[in-house]
């Protein structure tokens, strides 16, 4: 009798040590899933900047089209790939569905692909530039 005592108790102690661990593993699932939804938001807000972004690009570009700079249109063309490049560099990392990601936005130039710094700097420079000539 006195066996059966002692595993009902230890079997009382693992149920309560796994209740324990069963609402541990629900917080840090609820932690997750807010964290994750934060990174949504996030991405989401960044795909509206990129939009936006890529609108100022596109009006800039017809405007130094009509006026024959064409030099200055390449350019562009660069900064909007070093800026989908960037947006590929920061959340295919991030983004559990990064598949998808690669599949919306062009891939990075081959000659920026090993080097994120010299590219945010590259492009740092051309927005001082736009805003220069602005």
């Amino acid at each position: 009798m006195s066996g059966s005592i002692a595993s009902y108790d230890q079997l009382v102690r693992q149920g309560g040590a796994l209740k324990k661990e069963n609402s541990h593993l629900r917080r840090e699932l609820e932690d997750n899933s807010n964290h994750l939804s934060k990174l949504e938001n996030e991405t989401s807000d960044m795909k509206e900047v990129l939009k936006h972004l890529q609108g100022k690009l596109e009006q800039e570009a017809r405007v130094m089209v009509s006026s024959g700079q064409t030099e200055v249109l390449d350019q562009l063309k660069a900064l909007q790939m070093d800026i989908s490049s960037l947006y590929n560099l920061k959340f295919a990392s991030e983004a559990p569905s990064a598949g998808r990601g690669a599949e919306e936005s062009p891939p990075a130039p081959a000659s920026h692909r090993d080097c994120p710094g010299e590219l945010g700097r590259a492009t740092f420079r051309m927005l001082e530039e736009l805003d220069r000539e602005r």
